[in-house]
């Protein structure tokens, strides 16, 4: 639903038959016929060859499909050149890169989505795990700490910077990550385990324990039987 929007939105400066082409189109791939999306951007490309964004959706929508890397290649190098700047250029990229097996040129088209568009929450996660699976803490710690900046309850970005942070060494800043990942879901047993391990590596055994407790199930209650009422 995310895409059809976009679409409608940036095609407001074309005319309106390419508008509701578009449009029309992606609604193919609501309805779970995303061949037939497909198809229908292609059409739109053939009609309007200077408009760069369906192209960039028919990149996208190869790239959902599977196994037309090639194609997609050749639908962004055209949408690039007809809007350099445009970020969902450069992240799609990203996506064929990481399809590809090629991680480190991927991050590099992440990071110039977010040179273009530094909102771009998903450009930023998947660069940082990149990052991060290369062994690149740093980078890995700046992409993760300014998404924990703009979006405090995703606890999952809290962890990933823990984990950076613990890899430079420094675990007290690790700590203040979990500490506040806590605080946001105190009953989340991911984070609490996450917590325990940290205090079982930095020597503090009874903090660990203590976690650990309240992982464990409470003991069912003991239901008594009902008495059956005297006869005397």
């Amino acid at each position: 639903m995310v895409w059809l929007i976009l679409a409608g939105a940036l095609a407001g400066a074309m005319d309106a038959p390419a508008n509701t082409a578009l449009t029309q189109a992606l609604a193919r791939e609501e309805a779970g016929d995303t061949a037939g999306a497909l198809a229908g951007v292609e059409s739109v490309i053939n009609s309007w060859p200077a408009w760069e964004l369906p192209r960039l959706e028919a990149a996208r929508l190869m790239l959902k499909l599977g196994g037309e890397l090639d194609r997609a290649e050749a639908e962004l190098d055209v949408a690039s050149a007809l809007a350099p700047e445009n970020p969902r250029a450069h992240y799609l990229r990203g996506l064929l890169y990481e399809e590809r097996g090629q991680p480190l040129l991927a991050a590099r088209a992440y990071e110039m989505a977010l040179l273009y568009r530094p909102s771009f929450e998903e450009a930023r996660f998947r660069v940082a795990g990149l990052w991060m699976a290369q062994g690149d803490w740093l980078k890995a710690e700046y992409h993760y700490r300014l998404l924990s900046k703009v979006r405090p309850e995703w606890v999952q970005v809290r962890l990933l910077l823990a984990q950076a942070l613990e890899q430079q060494g420094r675990q007290k800043d690790a700590e203040h990550e979990l500490l506040a990942a806590r605080q946001l879901q105190p009953e989340n047993t991911v984070v609490v385990r996450r917590l325990a391990e940290l205090y079982e590596r930095t020597g503090r055994a009874k903090l660990a324990q203590k976690l650990r407790k309240t992982l464990e199930a409470p003991a069912p209650k003991r239901h008594l039987r009902a008495l059956k009422p005297s006869r005397r």
